[in-house]
Formats: structure tokens, C-alpha cells, sequence
């Protein structure tokens, strides 16, 4: 139902879906007046973000700054070992692969009297940690060195990507000490002939962490001034289809999300696992979403038929586990080789002997050396069309070799 200033809509019960003909039924019978039957007020907080860790950092990078998972660890690695400031080289954030939002209490004591500074005492929030169960905590969270390097302070000394990095992590690490975001929360109970309508608006009244730091766009959803009994005339009444959607496929920045919350790979390894999918081509990336290429399909199949075993969310998981006991000297690294290695042998075996041989396309054209046929053959750096008679005949066709590996050829 359209006000004008607002929509409202049907109020529908839980896990009910209407037909077509339920759904033009509420429409007809919908007619003004609206009457409004209760008005509801809260206040609602919204929580500042820990400071990042290299998941959050790398999914920010991608989602908020356009950066690939490894270009943004590229980017904090050169932040980490330092840049030339008036004639030092000063280091400006804190080690980039850890997966603990911990800050050490002299910087937490600093942010604190900045932020009153800055803000003012309503400002200042408490500092919390959030320890995860797998999580080794070997480093704090990723954070400034030093507040007093403000962004626009250093601007003139970093590229535009470190720049764009660096603000994220300052501002981000400051609003995880700051105090949260209230709103308020409306929601009107509208009912006309039977039939129930909702009004939501929501205003925010104090900017807290929003102040300094924000990963989303949130603006006010202003309602008209209402009173109960009020009679309200609808401009049109219309039933919108919503179709359910298939999941959305795997961003890096959602890709990442994933393996963390399933326990896959460590802080240092996540940016390095989707850039090995990507060089394998075994993905391509389309408006920045993951498409599987056919070589990403066969390998996926194959290895589930021949390696099931250890092609599993759980075993990877469980296996991160232990080694970090083996790091802490919970339990023997031999005896865990030994014995992945004695079952994971006998697969490799049987994939040897049983998996299909998939040989080189052949072409309609010949080689103008030897006069045997050309084939398509696949290598890490793409398709190229070389000759059958290889490794007697090494000829490659030049014209069609693919970019990625004329400048293997050429830095060789």
C-alpha cells in the first residue's frame, strides 16, 4: 500500500505463501481507509566491529575498496615492513595475518584518549575481545602503530592503494572502541477490512562509531507524524511476485567468510588458496563473482571420486586442529604424517591407474615441420597448439599461444 511518504506492507503469517488468486483477493478488499491500530517505539544499538583480522581485512578490501584478497595482503605487507616518512622508515600497522581482534592495552589506552579528543566522553565505548575456538591468537588484531599518523597526515607518502588501505584500517580500528549506534525503531500497525499492513521507519539519534567508521549505507526512514485511530488514504494497492532465488555464487570476500566460519586454511593462506584457483584456472571471475571453468569442474569431480576421503569440510577442518596441537606439542607430527600417508598413498595409487587419461584435441591442421597433426594441449598458463609428434617435434604454433604464456615465454 503506497502513502506516498511511506509503503506499507501485508502483514503475512510466518511460513505462509499466498497464491495468485489469495494475493488479487487481499488486493481488491484493501480499500482506504487504513487505520492506524499501534504505534511501537524502541531504540535499537548497532555494536561497533572488532578491529580486523586478515579475513575481515581482506573482505573489506574487497567488498568496500575493490582490491583483490592477495592485492590487499600485498598492500598491508608493504604498510607492515614500513615507509619512508621525513627521511625514516616507519612501520604503520601491526602484523597483517592474524586471526585475533586483540589490542595490546597501551594503543586501547591511546585510541581511548583520542577518541574523547576528538568526539568527546559520549563517544568512548569499552573494549571488548571475541575469541574464536580455533583461533591461535599469536598476534593482536591489525591496527595503526601509532594514532598520531593520521591518514591525512601521511597521505603524501603512500600510493593511492596504501592510502585507501591505511584509512580503512585506522578508522575501523578506532570505531571498534567507540560506542555504539542508537536508533529509533517504528513500527505502525495499519488494518483495513480485515486485512493487516506494517509501516517500519527508523532514525538514527546517535552516530557513535558511525561517527568514524561505516561498511554500509544506512540512511533514515523518516515516518509521517501518526496517532492511533488515525485514518490513512492509500494512493494504489498493488501484489508484488517474489520468486525464490538460487545463493548468489561466491565472491572472494564471501569465499573467504566461508572457509573461515568452516575452519579451512589460516590467516596466511586465504589470499594464497584463490589466487592458486585462479592460476589453475579452475574459476574465472564475472562481475566479480566465481564462475567454475570446465578444467574446475573436471578437477572438482575427479578428485571427490577418487580422493572422497580427504575432499571434505570436516576432514580440512579437523586437520587444521591438529596441527595447531602438533604446533603446541599436543600430539606427535610423525605418527600424524605416517598416518595420513599411509591411507592417502593407496588413493593416490588407484587415481594412477584408474583415473581417465584425458589426451590433446586434435586438429584439421598439420605440422609444417613434420607433417604430423596438430593438437590443443593445456598447461598452468592456458591452451596452446603444438605438435603431436612431441617431444621429437617441438613445434608450437605462435599466433594462438595464449597471453599468459607468450610472457611466460618471453621473461624466460
Amino acid at each position: 500500500a503506497d502513502f506516498g511518504e511511506c509503503i506499507a506492507n501485508n502483514v503475512i503469517p510466518d511460513k505462509k505463501r499466498l497464491s495468485k488468486e489469495e494475493a488479487d483477493k487481499i488486493v481488491r478488499e484493501s480499500i482506504n481507509p487504513f487505520i492506524v491500530k499501534n504505534i511501537d517505539v524502541k531504540t535499537a544499538k548497532r555494536q561497533p566491529k572488532p578491529a580486523f583480522i586478515t579475513s575481515t581485512l581482506q573482505q573489506d578490501a574487497v567488498q568496500s575498496l575493490g582490491m583483490s584478497a592477495s592485492r590487499a595482503m600485498m598492500v598491508a605487507q608493504a604498510l607492515y615492513e614500513g615507509k619512508q616518512i621525513n627521511g625514516d622508515i616507519v612501520g604503520l600497522i601491526t602484523y597483517m595475518r592474524t586471526d585475533s581482534n586483540r589490542l595490546a592495552a597501551p594503543f586501547v589506552r591511546e585510541a581511548k584518549q583520542y577518541i574523547e579528543a576528538t568526539f568527546g566522553a559520549s563517544y568512548q565505548g569499552r573494549y571488548q575481545v571475541k575469541k574464536q575456538d580455533n583461533a591461535q591468537d599469536a598476534h593482536e588484531a591489525i591496527r595503526p602503530t601509532s594514532l598520531a599518523l593520521t591518514p591525512e597526515k601521511i597521505a603524501d607518502y603512500l600510493t593511492r592503494d596504501e592510502l585507501r588501505l591505511y584509512k580503512r584500517i585506522y578508522q575501523r580500528t578506532v570505531a571498534s572502541l567507540m560506542a555504539p549506534a542508537t536508533f529509533e525503531i517504528t513500527k505502525v500497525m495499519l488494518e483495513t477490512h480485515g486485512h493487516r499492513y506494517v509501516l517500519e521507519g527508523s532514525r538514527q539519534t546517535f552516530a557513535g562509531h558511525l561517527k568514524m567508521y561505516t561498511d554500509m549505507k544506512s540512511k533514515d526512514k523518516t515516518l509521517p507524524p501518526l496517532t492511533l485511530n488515525q485514518a490513512l488514504q492509500a494512493k494504489t494497492v498493488v501484489a508484488h511476485e517474489k520468486v525464490t532465488t538460487p545463493p548468489t555464487r561466491y565472491s572472494e570476500a564471501t569465499l573467504i567468510k566461508e572457509m573461515e566460519s568452516n575452519g579451512i586454511g589460516r590467516p596466511s593462506t586465504y589470499a594464497q588458496i584463490i589466487q592458486t584457483l585462479k592460476q589453475r584456472n579452475y574459476v574465472t571471475l564475472a562481475e566479480k563473482r566465481f564462475q567454475p571453468t570446465d578444467q574446475g569442474r573436471l578437477t572438482a569431480e575427479q578428485l571427490e571420486l577418487f580422493f572422497d576421503k580427504i575432499m571434505d569440510v570436516d576432514y580440512t577442518s579437523r586437520m587444521e586442529k591438529i596441527l595447531d596441537e602438533i604446533a603446541v606439542g599436543k600430539k606427535d607430527g610423525v605418527e600424524l604424517v605416517s598416518s595420513f600417508y599411509s591411507s592417502f598413498i593407496p588413493m593416490v595409487d588407484h587415481a594412477h591407474k584408474e583415473m581417465k587419461k584425458i589426451g590433446p584435441k586434435l586438429t584439421e591442421e598439420l605440422c609444417p615441420k613434420c607433417g604430423k597433426p596438430l593438437v590443443i594441449r593445456k598447461s598452468k598458463y592456458g591452451e596452446f597448439t603444438a605438435c603431436s609428434g612431441f617431444p621429437d617435434c617441438k613445434y608450437v604454433k605462435k599466433d594462438i599461444i595464449s597471453p599468459k604464456m607468450s610472457t611466460f615465454k618471453r621473461k624466460k
